[in-house]
């Protein structure tokens, strides 16, 4: 009778989840950066605060044969902020042409600062600056080092409809997942 028990105990404790994709779900944590660090020999890098920007879109992106995915996290809709991440050796993302307007340490880090002023606009191109970020948009874009965990990271916060000392914020507040 024990072992009939035992058997049942078993097959709810250890292979229920195997069989209902909802019970094998309730396992993951409520942060998704943490489950993506999982699967990632890159340091992941979640943000302190999106204000009211609310999460539209997380996902793992793939990068090609042989390659580990890239994290793209969307928040917000009209007023948005990307939080885009490989591995440091790795280029997935392509933020678009823009001019370098600045340069800005990010947790220790050296990052270019670009807005996203309109390349077949000569005047504009020429008279390009960190104001202009809020006008049409830019980034940050920067490496982390590699820990005795995890690779380094390259990571790009694209901001739409926000200032310059907003993308600095945003930046600046991400940490690494612990």
């Amino acid at each position: 009778m024990q072992r009939k028990w035992i058997i049942a105990i078993f097959s709810v404790l250890v292979l229920a989840p195997l069989m209902s994709p909802e019970l094998a779900h309730a396992t993951q944590s409520s942060n998704r950066y943490k489950d993506a660090q999982v699967k990632l020999s890159y340091q992941i890098l979640q943000p302190g605060s999106t204000g009211d920007l609310l999460l539209r879109s997380f996902e793992l992106l793939t990068c090609g044969t042989n390659k580990e995915p890239w994290l793209a996290a969307i928040y917000g809709e009209q007023r948005s902020v990307q939080f885009l991440e490989t591995d440091s050796t790795v280029k997935c993302s392509n933020p678009g042409i823009g001019v370098k307007v600045a340069t800005a340490t990010i947790n220790g880090s050296k990052a270019i600062i670009v807005a996203f002023c309109d390349p077949a606009n000569a005047i504009q191109t020429k008279n390009c600056k960190t104001a202009d970020i809020h006008n049409y948009g830019g980034y940050a874009m920067w490496n982390t080092k590699p820990t005795k965990l995890f690779h380094g990271t390259s990571v790009e916060v694209l901001v739409s409809g926000l200032t310059y000392s907003d993308l600095l914020k945003l930046a600046r507040g991400m940490k690494p997942v612990a």
